[in-house]
């Protein structure tokens, strides 16, 4: 009987509990950026409070998040991203009974917050158009798909540039107001630049100038076959893969009850889909933890197989959960 080496046993251990881990930290600090968000909200500080619900929902896209940064925007008097913030509600909310209510609610901020939008058109006739030409808003690439269409953007000033190889850059910058305008910019023809002189100096290839021509490729060897160590990786692989599946789906049961809760103003039912939600979180992060370090045992398996067979290979070999109050993970017994 065999056991993986311990310093490899604690790494995948380590391995196995990092995603999980990382998971629940993310869910923790966008819990407290959204509680900040509504704190900001609540001091009239909507600058700040949207950034706050901003870097929430990437760390953890739940749709109150999105709701709340929606209204933030709003009350910044940025109307096209509210604008776009409530359509992406209304998305992810169609057809879902349960957030019913809240989906009406987008819909209908979204409808009302139309009319007032603003709009920004940049002009790219084509004469203008030369090989290689990048339009820029803010520093931000335009897809030329929308070039010469009028666009929803938030109130302020907006810096175009254009560049093209072998061409002059141009820059231009427009105001547009919160609401209710409609700006327009021209690109115009680009002045094309002198070609740069050649610089004289030896050309081709010389001594020490590339490879050696006759220089022939290092052999390959050829992959082993498969041995009992690559055929134990792959039963090792199938099982953490289940335990990874199994792991998302108690994290989306987990978020699921989250989301309840957070919906419901009841405060018993709310505590009681909590401790759920904490429960099936528990659960993913068990599941994902034997899943990863599966996968990492399986890894190593394959990586260390590809020697010839040996007169042990096929012999029995088996996969054992190691867990204790400080790590988590397993171990493989068995000979190879």
């Amino acid at each position: 009987m065999t056991r993986l080496p311990l310093p490899l046993l604690l790494v995948l251990s380590l391995l196995g509990a990092v995603a999980p881990a990382a998971h629940a930290q993310n869910a923790a600090q966008a819990d407290a950026l959204f509680k900040e968000g509504k704190r900001l909200m609540g001091a009239k500080q909507f600058g700040e409070a949207c950034s706050a619900f901003e870097a929430s929902y990437k760390l953890d896209p739940a749709i109150t998040t999105l709701v709340n940064h929606a209204d933030c925007r709003e009350k910044n008097a940025q109307y096209a991203s509210a604008w776009g913030l409530f359509l992406e509600v209304d998305r992810q909310t169609r057809g879902d009974k349960k957030h019913a209510a809240l989906n009406r609610t987008a819909r209908d901020r979204a409808t009302a917050l139309e009319p007032r939008l603003s709009y920004l058109i940049i002009n790219v006739p084509d004469d203008s158009r030369v090989d290689g030409l990048t339009i820029t808003q803010n520093g931000q690439p335009v897809d030329a798909l929308t070039w010469n269409r009028a666009l929803p953007v938030d109130g302020g000033e907006y810096v175009i540039e254009g560049k093209a190889p072998g061409h002059e850059p141009w820059q231009t910058r427009v105001t547009v107001a919160p609401e209710l305008d409609k700006q327009s910019v021209d690109v115009p023809k680009f002045k094309s630049v002198p070609a740069p002189e050649p610089v004289a100096g030896n050309g081709g290839t010389g001594a020490g100038g590339g490879a050696d021509a006759d220089e022939e490729p290092v052999p390959v060897d050829a992959p082993t076959g498969m041995t009992g160590k690559r055929k134990a990786a792959l039963g090792v692989g199938a099982a953490g893969v289940v335990g990874l599946i199994a792991a998302g789906v108690f994290e989306l049961g987990a978020r699921s009850k989250y989301d309840e809760a957070a919906a419901t103003i009841d405060d018993e039912l709310q505590d009681e889909l909590y401790e759920q939600a904490q429960g099936k979180r528990s659960a993913a992060i068990v599941f994902g933890a034997l899943g990863a370090a599966s996968v990492g045992v399986a890894t190593y398996l394959w990586l260390t197989g590809g020697r010839a067979a040996t007169e042990t290979d096929g012999q029995a070999l088996r996969v054992v959960p190691a867990a204790d109050a400080r790590s988590l993970g397993v171990a493989l017994t068995g000979s190879f």
